[in-house]
């Protein structure tokens, strides 16, 4: 049986890569080596990208693999491709036993730094947008930037998936291959929907303030947070979409009345659990999670205008940020996060991005030192 199994993996990986891709939680630490077969296409209403992931599924299965799993990135705007990794297996195990014995660091050499948006460009986008707000077109809009750092050496992705789990050990942390050989990776906070079964859950976060070194100073800000206008009324525009989206698959379903903080290796952020018994026509993980994007909490209200704003104004190409990646079996079970407090590598490059959600009272300046301080969990990867 052994025998037949790696044959049938030899000839059905002939010709892709055989790439890893990693996905942690704290409950758990996903590993999948044996890449079958890539698919680049949007993921939207106008492709038949379902019955190509039934077919991928379908014949995975038919080789002698029970258990093949998908692992994914989707972009934020949903016209662009997505990129879907097959698994013909994978390994799932307690964060415990996944632990990696930390790698030595090499040290790194900066050897340029390349802003994607300029400080006075996101600047003037955050005026624009409060105009539009003032007008009545928008109540929420979030503006990003990405940076590019070209170091002297190439960096090994395993590393820096270990890396990053150790240093976030609550957050989702994720390694995903995607075209021309490059990778998605980071360590997110925000668990856009998970499925298992009937069960449903989302973890939606919006409104945040950067962490301190001093104990006081932190008690202090997550106080201000709690407590601050801004930041609850930028919240409920999240729960309301998360609420109204996934409610209608429910039978029952709870969500949270008042928000908690969530903390994170540089931030606190605002947080609230939506979650329900899903009835048993509900959609798979993915399908449920791609009704539920691009939120508020990574987009604006309303969504269409915002998104069209972003696209307009923002001065480069999101992609993958701030879209979802994450895994799902062939029942439909799977998690998929919000793609935030991640970067692109190719080879020696890494691309980091970081977003800052405007609403009415916003400060421009502010705004961009909060996408400053969010990526800074990128850059402890490389001792930045």
């Amino acid at each position: 049986m052994t025998t037949q199994k790696s044959s049938a993996s030899q000839s059905l990986i002939s010709n892709y890569q055989n790439q890893l891709a990693c996905f942690a939680s704290r409950n758990h630490h996903i590993y999948a080596q044996h890449l079958i077969h890539q698919i680049h296409m949007p993921v939207n209403s106008d492709t038949p990208f379902n019955q190509q992931i039934t077919d991928c599924f379908n014949f995975i299965k038919a080789q002698g693999y029970p258990h093949p799993i998908l692992i994914g990135a989707i972009p934020f705007d949903t016209n662009q491709n997505a990129t879907l990794n097959f698994y013909s297996e994978f390994e799932q195990t307690t964060p415990n036993s996944a632990q990696q014995p930390a790698h030595t660091a090499t040290p790194n050499t900066m050897l340029h730094q390349k802003k994607l948006v300029e400080r006075p460009v996101f600047e003037h986008s955050v005026k624009l947008a409060l105009k539009a707000m003032n007008s009545g077109n928008m109540q929420k809009i979030v503006l990003s930037q990405a940076t590019e750092f070209e170091f002297n050496q190439q960096h090994s992705p395993e590393q820096l998936f270990t890396t990053l789990t150790r240093q976030n050990p609550d957050a989702y942390s994720f390694l995903i291959p995607v075209e021309d050989n490059q990778y998605i990776f980071g360590a997110s906070p925000e668990l856009l929907l998970s499925r298992q079964q009937q069960q449903v859950r989302s973890n939606p976060l919006a409104g945040s303030r950067p962490r301190s070194s001093n104990t006081e100073e932190n008690n202090r800000i997550r106080n201000e947070l709690y407590h601050s206008a801004k930041d609850r009324y930028e919240h409920q525009f999240v729960i309301d979409n998360i609420r109204h989206q996934l409610s209608k698959y429910c039978n029952e379903y709870s969500a949270s009345e008042t928000p908690d903080i969530l903390t994170t290796s540089t931030m606190f952020h605002l947080s609230s659990v939506f979650q329900g018994q899903l009835q048993p026509s509900a959609p798979d993980a993915l399908n449920l999670a791609l009704h539920l994007h691009p939120t508020p909490a990574v987009c604006g209200t309303p969504t269409p205008v915002a998104k069209q704003f972003i696209l307009s104004h923002e001065g480069y190409n999101r992609h993958y940020y701030s879209g979802l990646n994450g895994w799902m079996d062939a029942e439909g079970n799977g998690e998929w996060v919000v793609t935030i407090r991640n970067g692109l590598l190719n080879q020696n490059k890494i691309r980091l991005y970081a977003g800052a959600g405007i609403v009415v009272g916003s400060d421009a300046a502010t705004e961009w030192l909060e996408t400053e301080a969010k990526m800074q969990t990128m850059l402890n990867v490389f001792q930045f």
